[in-house]
């Protein structure tokens, strides 16, 4: 979670003709291209999805219900199920 500093400064990217020149470059890298393909992997704080795009290209998405926090709200029952999976001794 970020606070009112982090969104300040996100803003004023956002704003700054930099940040608008290099969120355009990354609208032209995917605007017209299709998604070939996805792929996951773990990376300690969320689950990163990886798009191959259909010219080969990777791009990196973040999606907030991919973030362990979200995970243990969402799954709680299948989190406690599979650490019983791992550790059959400690269930109940």
């Amino acid at each position: 979670m970020g606070d009112a500093s982090d969104m300040s400064d996100i803003e004023r990217f956002m704003r700054s003709p930099e940040g608008k020149a290099y969120l355009e470059q990354i609208r032209g890298e995917l605007i017209g291209k299709r998604v070939a393909a996805v792929e996951f992997s773990n990376s300690i704080f969320a689950i990163d999805m990886e798009l191959i795009l259909d010219d080969g290209t990777a791009f990196e998405y973040h999606h907030r219900n991919l973030e362990v926090n979200a995970i243990r709200q969402n799954f709680a029952d299948v989190l406690q199920r599979e650490y019983y999976a791992d550790y059959p001794e400690r269930a109940e």
